[in-house]
This record gives C-alpha cells, structure tokens and sequence, in this order.
C-alpha cells in the first residue's frame, strides 16, 4: 500500500488573477489528524476545497499541479467519486433541514442514485452515528428532523453523513467555530477518535485546538507553505521565524 494516503504536489490555485495558493508540497500518512493554520486569508480553506475538488463549483477558479489519493491523481477520478472518498465536513452544521437523522445520514447514497436495501440502510445509519458518537443521543428519535438537535448535534450529524459513505479521508474546515465549549470539546474528543478509521486534515484559526488534536500541523503564510512537521515538534521549536511569530500572536 502506498505509505502516504494524500500527497498534494505543486499546487497552485487562482481565484481569476489572484494567485492564492502558490506551489504547495505536502503528503499525510494514514491515519493522523493534520491542524491547516495560519491567518486570515492565507489559502487554508482554498487547501481543503483543492483536495476534494469543489474549486470546479467557483466561476473563475482553477488550479495547476496534482493531488494523489493512495497514488492515483484526483483530477483523473470522477469528481463524485472523489467526493464520496474525501469527505467534507463545513463550518457551519448544515443538515438537511427537511430530512429526518436517519435520511440526513444515508443522503449522500440518494444524492449519487446508490440503491441500498432497508437492512444494509439501517446498518449504515446506526453504524455511522455510531462513529460520530451521536447514536445514544438520537436512537429514539431518529425518524424526526435533524433540524431539533442542539448545534453540536448537528455538527456530529453532518459528521456521520460523511462517514456514511466510508471516506479515506475527511477534511474539517474550521468544524468548531460556530458552537459553544462544551460542544468544542465533544468534537475535539471524536475527531481523536476518528483517526482509527479515517485520515483528518483540519482547518482551524484556533492555535490550542491544532495542539490538543493534531499530529502534524501545516502553516500557511500568504498562500506559501512555511512550515509542515510534527505538531508537538513545531509548538515548541519552530524551524521557521514566521512560525514562531505567528504563534507568539505576532500576527494572526
């Protein structure tokens, strides 16, 4: 098996004349949690929409460069195909308000025309909440709208929809943002979790959040890749000065 599950190599992204990301090298092992960080506006996000390809839903997008899943160049695989083994989880919650839990998990298999049996439905619904340690919450409800769960509810039940369709690999952009604490901590504790059975790469502007979760943090500066290592190794000795500014708050 190929060693490194994503290897993203040189990147370039451009929004019409605007050079975003500019010759990006990267690759993730298995099962790790990797922290994308750096300022506002410093291509994070623009990371994470490359590697599942949703820049070919934003008018005057385009990148150069390749993205390889286990070896294979995404630019060579259906975009939906794509989708369904690199997972996306927003930063806002956003089930399907009109659905029930149990359609908000299996809407990816509807959306792509997958016909499943009741059985194997049922097996992937509660299996999935499961994961996105949700299904104690919701077992007796999971017939009623997801729009009735509390916030971090939702976010764990968009979690499980990505999981439902088996991803290799699940991108976090800023997943936390929008909720409370102790919801926080509850998606802190489950993206831990996640990483025995899929590979992370979480966008986040919360530098204790990158310490707490990740094993390997990414830093991005002005669309440039300044520095990518061990979390642990990068906090407490930087290799590069703008690192080491921007996690004293230099700048942020």
């Amino acid at each position: 098996m190929e060693s490194k599950i994503l290897k993203i190599e040189n990147l370039n992204v451009f929004y019409g004349d605007a050079h975003v990301l500019k010759d990006i090298n990267l690759s993730f092992n298995h099962n790790t949690v990797n922290a994308i960080m750096g300022p506002s506006g410093c291509g994070k996000t623009t990371l994470i929409r490359a590697v599942n390809r949703m820049h070919e839903f934003t008018e005057g997008a385009r990148t150069e460069g390749k993205i390889k899943l286990y070896g294979e160049d995404i630019n060579k695989i259906d975009p939906i195909i794509v989708r369904r083994k690199i997972g996306m989880v927003f930063q806002r919650p956003n089930p399907f308000p009109t659905m029930s839990i149990y359609d908000n998990v299996i809407a990816g298999y509807k959306l792509n025309g997958i016909k499943l049996k009741k059985d194997e439905k049922n097996e992937i619904v509660e299996e999935s909440l499961v994961k996105a340690a949700l299904w104690d919450e919701v077992k007796d409800n999971i017939h009623k709208k997801g729009a009735f769960l509390s916030g971090g509810q939702q976010q764990r039940l968009c979690i499980a929809r990505a999981l439902a369709m088996k991803p290799k690999v699940l991108l976090f952009d800023e997943p936390t943002s929008a909720l409370d604490p102790k919801a926080t901590d509850r998606i802190e504790a489950l993206i831990n979790e996640l990483k025995e059975v899929v590979t992370i790469v979480l966008v986040t502007h919360n530098l204790s959040q990158a310490a707490r979760v990740s094993d390997y943090t990414v830093f991005l500066y002005l669309g440039e890749l300044i520095e990518f290592g061990k979390t642990k190794k990068m906090f407490t000795n930087p290799k590069d000065k703008k690192t080491e500014e921007y996690l004293n708050g230099k700048f942020g």
